[in-house]
């Protein structure tokens, strides 16, 4: 569901999760996520990567790599209280920041925004192969 309501020229690259990185992260210590649940169920999700920055060596930092609520619990304060509780998590895993990026065909920089965050820079993106 987020792959569809996110993911941008789906017939170039398809979705193809590496999960031996992922488990190659997790085995580290290196992947932090936290999920959002109703009575079990997975409703919402915030995976981030969290390493020493390769510039700032002495810096732990988090890398959002993705975030997500089911469209159905999108009201009220749930996707603030996500992001909150994963920034206290991070933050006491020892993050000094995080970085954190939106789609701009849904931009969540309001919600970010909101939340703290700086909009820092912008990234672009060109299909070069096939």
């Amino acid at each position: 569901m987020h792959w569809d309501e996110i993911a941008l020229d789906k017939e170039k690259i398809k979705l193809n999760p590496d999960i031996d990185t992922f488990q190659f992260l997790e085995d580290c210590d290196h992947l932090h996520i936290i999920t959002l649940r109703d009575d079990g169920k997975l409703v919402g999700y915030h995976a981030s990567i969290v390493r020493s920055h390769l510039h700032y060596k002495d810096s732990l930092t988090a890398y959002v790599d993705m975030y997500f609520v089911h469209p159905d619990y999108r009201k009220g304060r749930v996707g603030i209280d996500l992001f909150k509780y994963a920034e206290k998590s991070l933050s006491a895993r020892g993050c000094e920041r995080v970085y954190t990026g939106t789609k701009l065909h849904k931009d969540m920089g309001v919600l970010l925004s909101r939340l703290g965050h700086k909009e820092t820079e912008r990234l672009y993106v060109k299909y070069i192969g096939g």
